[in-house]
């Protein structure tokens, strides 16, 4: 999948709530939303390309950034196309991204995941981050 150009809304719904997600996509010219809108969120789901080894630098550099002023700020990491030949692995993820350095005081969880080719199929690793997202969105509600 292409990575996200512009901001993308999404609804989901589960049985005890209506969650509503912004995706912002991640080049330089959005970046500067990412600012504006990280005072309203309950949580940031951070994607990252597991097999762009040469981005993952600036990667670690923006997440940094983004949460260093929030320190209880709930981080979801997805490390994304892990069924690419290449990828990093989650320890090698973690590694790239500093998530040691994040501080103890949040909740941080990394997750490997992929998407089928033809989108027909949503993986396990995809259907377990949805649920962790929903439940760290209730908790913080």
């Amino acid at each position: 999948m292409a990575p996200t150009e512009g901001f993308n809304a999404i609804c989901v719904n589960t049985e005890e709530s209506q969650m509503e997600f912004l995706e912002i996509g991640g080049s330089e010219s959005l970046r500067s939303y990412w600012k504006m809108y990280l005072p309203k969120v309950l949580l940031l789901v951070y994607v990252v390309d597991s097999a762009d080894h040469a981005r993952l630098p600036m990667a670690k550099q923006l997440l940094h950034q983004l949460i260093q002023n929030n320190s209880t700020l709930p981080v979801v990491v997805l490390a994304n196309k892990q069924d690419l030949e290449g990828a990093y692995c989650i320890t090698d993820i973690h590694d790239a991204l500093a998530l040691s350095d994040i501080g103890d005081q949040r909740k941080m969880f990394l997750i490997g995941t992929h998407v089928a080719e033809d989108g027909s199929e949503i993986s396990s690793s995809m259907k377990d981050a949805k649920e962790l997202i929903g439940q760290l969105v209730l908790e913080t509600q």
